[in-house]
């Protein structure tokens, strides 16, 4: 059954008819018919049969029969024809927007005229995900979560940006061209991770190359970093991490194949991760010792290609017992018992100290190795005694230079490089003018070595003829070491105590972190830094002791940089400063 209504348009008045069951889009095509109104454009209003505006799945009534005749409805629309523009032609309003649309119209008014480039500056441990900045129109610190407190991010990312731009007015002496200035590191604090009341302290840190920050406690936790948050939280085997380290990469990718990507060391264990945080392996210590330093690195090979291996020496951490032996013996039997006691103790610590002694390296097995099982062949490095002393120094170092591996003792240093059977054989030795202890190495630019050490005794000691001295002109500081000319080129001397932490920047500058009674870290200059390495005819050991002091964090456990993930020459600084994780720009 059909029910005439009357279309009120303006001043028109039109005749329509509708019939039970009758839906909206139909209606709006009668009349498109009637007023060339597209559906599109009509906006119908009936208070008496529906309420709004018509909708096209509104269904216009269910009994006709109680609709009056010539019931009016109203059109609200134009018939003029519109000049229809594409979706990239009409003007966007920021209600319209996602976020990441959002983040994109920002960084093209920064310059990044791609809608496909990431970025101008993605530090991915500090940064969040595009298009999730929270900017909530704060100036100040707020708390990102319960873990996490940091600047906005809008106001980091502006800071970064400041950094890239080019002054100029200061000119390079080496190619008499204005210099980029500000991509130096400020010290201003922009994120703090990590309970501040936690018991546990953050003994290492380090970055892997997707920009996930790898932090290790001394609790065993192991906890991953991304985005202003944290991701994952691991468990070492053992109760304390002292040293978290990453292997280099070797193609592929990262963690593929069952190859470990970081290792965490400590109580007495090593274990190995894959990227997302899996443990897949452990390397044991012996008993009664526990790593002493760690590092990594990989051999080169025409036939095999690169492979990576890990190097570690010990300390002894078995405690003996003082009133083991306090009681003399009674008669023939107990002295007899005490004596065989007294000589297994004494080859235990003999034992012992011949652990401490020697580097052990594992040499990762590619073809061995797969998603269920990762292979290592063992090799064990016996640094020789480079002095008088009779006994062989306990090696209290070890670092990855150019594909070589150093090992540091109280004695001096002693490079290795491997041979094409990829065994390690000593290549050099060169031995301190005293005995002192090696608190840190750091390989810097070319075949210098930065080497932390502490003099301690005064009495020179002999060199042998297969070892070269190098001189120490003050007890305590950061010695640059050239291994080619085998000679100290100058001695950082900025720091009232031990330095801890040595970290070269991107930018040719250097960070030293001094220890407890100095609890500062100093930033020295590249340009001073490159005099001061240049081989000339004097061989006058240079004494350096101006650097500036960064404003933050104080006194530190680690150093590790930041990267900018795109490339670009802005990084951050990661510091690891007693129970939580400082990011400095």
């Amino acid at each position: 059954m059909r029910k005439p209504i009357i279309l009120k348009w303006g001043k028109q008045s039109l005749s329509l008819t509708i019939h039970r069951g009758m839906p909206g889009s139909d209606l709006k095509h009668q009349i498109y018919a009637l007023t060339n109104v597209p559906p599109t454009r009509q906006k119908i209003l009936c208070p008496k049969l529906w309420k709004g505006a018509l909708k096209d799945t509104d269904v216009i009534a269910t009994d006709v029969d109680s609709i009056p005749n010539n019931t009016k409805i109203t059109l609200i629309g134009t018939a003029d024809k519109l000049i229809e523009k594409s979706m990239e032609e009409r003007p966007r309003f920021v209600e319209d927007m996602t976020d990441e649309e959002i983040w994109k119209v920002k960084q093209n008014s920064r310059g990044v005229n791609d809608d496909t480039d990431g970025p101008i500056i993605d530090i991915i441990a500090l940064q969040k995900e595009h298009g999730m900045e929270r900017d909530d129109g704060k100036m100040e610190m707020y708390e990102y979560n319960r873990l996490v407190t940091g600047l906005p991010q809008h106001q980091i990312e502006d800071m970064l940006l400041q950094r890239m731009q080019k002054e100029g007015g200061e000119k390079d002496p080496s190619t008499n061209s204005a210099r980029d200035t500000t991509t130096e590191l400020k010290g201003e604090l922009a994120m703090t991770m990590g309970l501040q009341l936690r018991r546990a302290y953050v003994n290492s840190i380090a970055v892997l190359d997707n920009g996930t920050l790898i932090s290790g406690l001394d609790d065993g936790h192991v906890q991953f970093w991304r985005r202003g948050e944290m991701v994952k939280d691991a468990r070492h085997t053992g109760g304390c991490v002292d040293e978290v380290v990453i292997f280099p990469s070797s193609g592929g990718s990262a963690g593929s194949g069952g190859r470990p990507t970081f290792a965490t060391a400590g109580d007495g264990s090593i274990c190995l991760w894959t990227q997302e945080g899996n443990h897949i392996a452990s390397l044991p210590c012996f008993p009664g010792t526990t790593l002493a330093s760690m590092t990594v690195g990989s051999i080169t090979s025409e036939e095999e290609g690169d492979r990576v291996y890990l190097a570690a020496c010990f300390r002894i951490t078995r405690q003996t017992d003082p009133n083991q032996f306090r009681l003399p013996p009674q008669n023939e039997s107990e002295r007899r018992r005490r004596e065989a006691a007294e000589m297994q103790e004494q080859m235990i610590q003999n034992q012992l100290l011949d652990v401490t002694r020697q580097v052990k390296v594992w040499m990762y097995d590619a073809s061995e190795s797969n998603n269920d099982r990762v292979a290592f062949r063992e090799e064990l490095v016996l640094p020789n005694a480079t002095n008088a002393v009779e006994r062989t120094p306990s090696t209290a170092k070890v670092a990855n230079f150019a594909g070589d591996l150093v090992c540091g003792d109280e004695a001096g240093l002693q490079i290795f490089d491997a041979t094409r059977d990829r065994r390690f054989q000593r290549k050099m030795a060169l031995q301190f003018q005293y005995l002192c202890d090696i608190d840190c190495m750091e390989p810097l630019h070319g075949d210098y070595l930065a080497v932390s050490v502490s003099r301690k005794s005064t009495e020179e000691i002999s060199v042998p003829s297969s070892a070269v001295r190098l001189q120490m002109p003050t007890s305590r500081g950061v010695y640059i070491v050239d291994t080619s000319g085998a000679t100290v080129r100058a001695v950082l001397d900025g720091h009232r105590d031990r330095v801890t932490c040595i970290r070269p920047l991107p930018d040719g500058r250097l960070l030293t972190a001094g220890g407890k009674f100095d609890a500062t870290v100093q930033l020295w200059n590249s340009e001073t830094l490159t005099k001061v390495t240049k081989r000339d005819e004097d061989d006058e050991i240079k004494i350096l002791t101006e650097s500036k002091q960064m404003k933050k964090p104080g006194y530190v456990f680690d150093l590790i940089v930041l990267p900018d993930s795109n490339g670009g020459a802005v990084f951050a600084i990661a510091a690891a400063r007693y129970n939580t994780i400082n990011i400095l720009i």
